[in-house]
């Protein structure tokens, strides 16, 4: 993300209803990025992506929403991405991911 110019905003940003990893902004697109990243072992069953369950992923919205009402960064769009690690290494990131 930092390569695309991305600045990171937040890291591990926790509200009463959740957390997000990562907040991030594009300056290119005036957007805001809510990013979630899920690891696992090389020989694990499941993708990382797998595990991001709708249940979670209202945790992370209503995470975001909280986010966006204390900010003063003036933005243009919202989005929600994930990226998945294993064994330590980016294997993908999915923008728009839900």
């Amino acid at each position: 993300m930092l390569r695309k110019g991305y600045s990171i905003i937040r890291r591990n940003y926790r509200s009463s209803f959740g957390e997000v990893d990562i907040i991030t902004y594009d300056p290119s697109t005036k957007t805001l990025v809510f990013v979630e990243v899920k690891h696992r072992k090389k020989d694990s069953l499941s993708s990382p992506l797998e595990s991001i369950t709708p249940s979670k992923v209202e945790k992370i919205k209503k995470t975001a929403l909280q986010f966006l009402s204390e900010t003063t960064i003036g933005y243009s769009s919202i989005r929600f991405d994930a990226i998945s690690v294993v064994d330590g290494r980016v294997e993908e990131h999915v923008e728009n991911a839900f």
